[in-house]
């Protein structure tokens, strides 16, 4: 569970969310909004990559204060795929995730992946060397790898063309021992999700079944 009370975050005297408090406790939770709205400064805040006043918690561990207890257990996904894959090879880019298992389990491990997240056939091809669609996949793969408690994936399927956003919108959804936190612009899959938060000068407008119908009422 997700938890944030009065959160702020402020850089260069600007303010990118204002006082935002939320329960975040359904299995999947879409967070959508214009450019610009602080969505997707929430999903850093949440990934621990932005420093913030008031109070964000996950499973009752402050991000701030705990970022070594919840490392492996919060993973993060961008839609700029190039910037996560480190490693020469999609193959050893998916192992470093897997490095945490004994030796033994590891290359059986790596398998079942690439084959789930069907990138056996291109387990040897330099990373960057993939299509935008392929590097999605790969980034997913290599964030899943470490079965995360909490997914937080910030306009996963923006860069792609329809088969590749439906190939990762699939890989998403398919777990329920995880929770998701979805940052879209994407509404038909934003209605995917049990909860949804329309995210507006940076506080939150709107929560509800009917946050997209709000949303789109507002930008006309």
């Amino acid at each position: 569970m997700i938890e944030l009370h009065d959160v702020i975050v402020t850089i260069n005297d600007t303010v990118l969310l204002e006082k935002v408090s939320a329960t975040l406790a359904a299995p999947t939770t879409a967070i959508i909004g214009e450019n610009g709205s602080g969505k997707s400064t929430l999903a850093k805040v949440l990934a621990g990559l932005l420093d913030y006043t008031g109070s964000a918690k996950i499973d009752s561990i402050e991000v701030a204060t705990g970022r070594n207890k919840l490392a492996g257990r919060v993973g993060m996904i961008i839609a700029n795929a190039a910037a996560q894959v480190i490693m020469p090879s999609v193959a050893e880019d998916i192992a470093l995730s897997l490095r945490h298992l004994p030796k033994d389990q590891r290359q059986t491990t790596l398998d079942a992946v690439l084959a789930e997240h069907d990138l056996t056939e291109l387990a040897d091809r330099p990373a960057l060397s993939l299509s935008s669609g392929q590097l999605q996949r790969l980034a997913l793969a290599s964030v899943l790898a470490t079965r995360p408690d909490v997914l937080i994936a910030d306009e996963p399927t923006t860069m792609l063309d329809a088969r590749y956003a439906k190939l990762v919108a699939q890989q998403l959804f398919a777990s329920t021992d995880r929770q998701l936190v979805l940052i879209t612009h994407d509404l038909e899959l934003a209605a995917r999700c049990e909860d949804i938060i329309w995210v507006h000068d940076a506080t939150i407008a709107h929560r509800g079944p009917d946050a997209i119908q709000k949303y789109l009422e507002h930008i006309g």
